[in-house]
């Protein structure tokens, strides 16, 4: 699993661990318009939670949620519902069209592995997600969804997610942060950052099938591929975002609905 070392930098917000999801952060703290930051405790990114230890809850009750908006499909949380938290509003926002092996529907990675080993590498896969993810009608949608609820109220904290945390919420945190004004370096970095807590999730995806007699070497890359936050995934996107609209932020603006100066004024301080 590789990263690009110039985007290698202190930890950029205050990051959570709990017993099931190691991949959880707080964008309060980034740098956004005009040197002023995104507030703490406002908005968090992460994967989904399937349940909660004592231990877990308090870190969770200290967030004091509103809302929290799920990214998956509707077969992932069908299969692996996410523990519910008493007065918390919840919102599915599914950017990708349903495609998963019937095999893999059971399993929490499953939106990730149902092609592995088939018609395409797992770099070729996640490669085109992210064109997928700006060009589809139905991701323009589910983001349009995640503005329009953002720009509802400045009472708000949110909770962002999907699976894993890095891919459908990745993008989304990358929408919002590039609407908020945050530097690319810094919204490279956070985007990054989700291979730390995926390292041990790819292990394990590994370690689960090498006695299987399709296991070598380009399958376990593919693994490994599915699993990584990769400079060259969000590029694609950028490159797509610019073919729709000529910009990155006149794509945000004009096909995802954010309001820019509303935005601003309830994340920011």
């Amino acid at each position: 699993m590789t990263t690009h070392k110039k985007y290698c930098k202190i930890k950029l917000m205050k990051t959570y661990k709990l017993s099931k999801q190691k991949n959880i952060r707080d964008l309060g703290g980034l740098v956004g318009y005009q040197g002023k930051k995104v507030k703490n405790k406002k908005i968090f990114r992460g994967g989904f939670i399937p349940s909660l230890t004592n231990e877990d809850k308090a870190i969770i009750d200290g967030f004091h949620l509103t809302d929290v908006v799920d990214f998956r499909g509707s077969y992932e949380f069908k299969f692996k519902p996410e523990v519910k938290l008493g007065n918390v509003r919840y919102h599915n926002f599914p950017p990708l069209i349903e495609n998963v092996a019937e095999e893999h529907k059971h399993n929490d990675d499953g939106n990730l592995l149902w092609f592995v080993g088939k018609d395409k590498t797992g770099y070729q896969h996640m490669f085109e997600t992210y064109g997928e993810m700006i060009k589809a009608e139905e991701a323009k949608k589910a983001y349009r969804n995640f503005f329009r609820l953002l720009q509802s109220s400045d009472d708000l904290v949110v909770y962002f997610h999907c699976s894993q945390g890095k891919d459908r919420a990745g993008m989304a945190a990358y929408f919002l942060e590039t609407a908020l004004g945050v530097s690319e370096e810094d919204k490279i970095a956070d985007y990054l950052l989700s291979n730390e807590a995926m390292k041990e999730r790819a292990r394990s995806a590994a370690n689960a099938v090498k006695d299987k007699p399709f296991y070598n070497e380009e399958y376990e890359q593919s693994l490994y591929d599915v699993f990584s936050a990769k400079i060259e995934f969000l590029e694609n996107a950028k490159k797509s975002m610019i073919e729709v609209s000529g910009s990155v932020i006149e794509y945000i603006i004009k096909e995802l609905g954010a309001d820019i100066d509303k935005l601003r004024k309830i994340y920011l301080e």
